[in-house]
């Protein structure tokens, strides 16, 4: 088994220098659109960057069983805040995850995942599920799993926050690494959206796809079952006030007097009422806020296009105005300041 290690240990070693350097110069590892595959060098320095690709996009597992030539990776995705919609394939390979918590919120997640090309068999909880074509599971990414694949491979992975999930499924812990139909009328519905979705990655306006996430993670909870009794018409209603409370937020970031009066004034909305629709997601209009304004300064620290702006006017660009309360907010939510942030995306040549 080979350990995938940490982003600043795996980039100064003697191995992955050549490599890490690649991988700096890929344009926006942070940014809400990705299309990167392995790099045509040696298979040392392939499976080190898939290793590290992997890392960067979606979690900190161990990788192992990879062939000893012609291995080969590519990743396809688009982000929505806190999911991710990717196309991904690669040759034969074995994933372990062994720790029991996230290391940080963009690990706290489900992987929802349909199988187009190849076999995975998947390991969770003492549950054991072989995926072929056209089949579909969920896993939780945040505790111990398995995946192996025997052959190449291409899937379709939505990464979606654990708390979505489990605000609209009952038991959903209980679910994991279990085959989930494909062929129900929900289950059709779901599959060809998610191909639909796949195939224009990259396409998408950020408006677009705060709709496209939300109907992506209902039709994967319609099809899973078991979900809570909800009042559909008002269902359907709470969830386009709160897409309009999204975008309009996401379009005013960089303002920095920016409030939940403010928006709620120009929703016609009440604060209270924007707050009940945040509810779901675990987290109040203004930690919304934070969080994206957090996750766009992150962005740009790791956007070589930035490299030589100052992390201050990146800050300020984002609608921060205090320097202090800044550098605390990035620490509790990518556990690292942000000059150390952009130092693992961009390591200096040893």
């Amino acid at each position: 088994m080979i350990q995938m290690l940490g982003e600043v240990a795996w980039a100064s070693s003697v191995c992955g220098q050549k490599t890490a350097a690649q991988l700096g110069s890929v344009t926006g590892w942070a940014s809400e659109s990705i299309d990167v595959s392995t790099p045509t060098n040696s298979h040392g320095e392939r499976v080190d960057f898939w290793r590290e690709m992997i890392l960067r996009l979606f979690a900190d597992v161990d990788i192992g069983s990879v062939g000893s030539s012609g291995f080969f990776g590519k990743v396809k995705s688009q982000k929505c805040e806190m999911l991710r919609i990717s196309d991904v394939s690669a040759a034969s390979q074995s994933v372990k995850r062994r720790h029991l918590e996230p290391r940080n919120h963009e690990e706290d997640k489900y992987f929802a995942v349909l199988m187009l090309e190849g076999t995975e068999a998947l390991e969770q909880d003492g549950n054991r599920v072989i995926i072929r074509p056209g089949e579909f599971a969920v896993y939780d990414a945040t505790r111990p799993h398995y995946l192996s694949f025997t052959e190449s491979w291409r899937q379709i992975i939505v990464s979606v926050p654990r708390a979505s999930l489990n605000q609209r499924i009952m038991n959903m812990e209980r679910r994991t690494a279990t085959a989930i139909s494909t062929e129900t009328p929900t289950g059709r519905v779901m599959r060809l959206f998610l191909q639909g979705v796949a195939a224009q990655i990259g396409q998408f306006t950020s408006a677009e796809m705060v709709s496209l996430s939300e109907s992506a993670t209902n039709l994967i909870a319609l099809a899973m079952g078991n979900l809570y009794p909800l009042d559909t018409e008002r269902s359907s209603c709470k969830t386009l006030a709160l897409v309009r409370v999204k975008i309009f937020v996401n379009d005013h970031l960089r303002d920095p007097g920016l409030s939940a009066s403010q928006i709620a004034s120009a929703l016609g909305l009440s604060g209270r009422q924007i707050n009940r629709l945040f509810e779901a997601e675990g987290l109040s209009l203004m930690r919304y806020v934070l969080r994206r304004r957090l996750e766009r300064c992150g962005m740009d620290l790791r956007n070589p296009a930035y490299l030589m702006r100052r992390v201050s006017d990146i800050a300020f660009d984002w609608g921060f105005n205090d320097l202090s309360h800044f550098s605390r907010a990035f620490r509790d939510c990518f556990d690292c300041s942000p000059s150390e942030w952009r130092e693992s995306a961009f390591p200096r040549a040893r």
